[in-house]
């Protein structure tokens, strides 16, 4: 099965100073809640910052946000209109309610909710949310994969819904992915990704 992109695409996981971007088709960072303030969390002013510096680099952002109230949302928002990247950021959220009201007050935010493995269909529930992508554990992607392909990924695509896997971090778990069709992947080792799906 092919991926719905052209090629599976590659994104570096911001997490840690001096990640290399090399190769890599978009980043991949978290924004903490406040709570915490782990290496590589990013805050709103990170975030602007990083949309600065990013605003005329040729990545796409995928954004993972904990649950927003709306004054957050709002933030937010405007960081992405401050600096015309609405097509280039790619919310992700297991705060599905945050995800559903950042796309009422924005219909132009593209949205992606994370699916564990508790969930059926969330191929269906992310086609429901009008999400172009729904993102899942590498491992959890390729639990029921075989030599034919995986029917997670299929019925997804059937949906037009992509499939971004995290924790694609050695070269056998990328060339799975790859062979059953993933969107994305997001690993810490673009160069090693990158050379495997061109």
């Amino acid at each position: 099965m092919k991926s719905l992109f052209d090629r599976t695409r590659v994104y570096a996981v911001l997490d840690a100073p001096g990640v290399l971007t090399d190769g890599a088709d978009g980043i991949a960072v978290t924004m903490t809640d406040g709570s915490t303030q782990k290496l590589g969390d990013c805050g709103y002013d990170d975030f602007d910052a990083l949309c600065r510096a990013y605003a005329n680099q040729p990545y796409d952002i995928l954004l993972t946000v904990p649950a927003l109230d709306e004054e957050q949302r709002t933030q937010l928002a405007h960081c992405a209109i401050r600096h015309a990247m609405w097509e280039r950021i790619l919310f992700v959220s297991t705060a599905h309610k945050t995800l559903d009201a950042l796309k009422a007050a924005y219909p132009e935010a593209r949205i992606s909710p994370i699916c564990g493995d508790e969930m059926v269909r969330p191929w269906i529930y992310a086609a429901y949310m009008g999400a172009p992508a729904y993102c899942m554990d590498a491992k959890e992607v390729l639990l029921e994969a075989d030599a034919w392909g995986c029917p997670t990924v299929d019925r997804a695509h059937n949906a037009n819904v992509c499939i971004f896997a995290a924790g694609a971090e050695d070269e056998d778990t990328v060339r799975a992915l790859v062979r059953v069709g993933c969107d994305a992947v997001l690993t810490h080792d673009t160069a090693m990704a990158r050379a495997l799906v061109w």
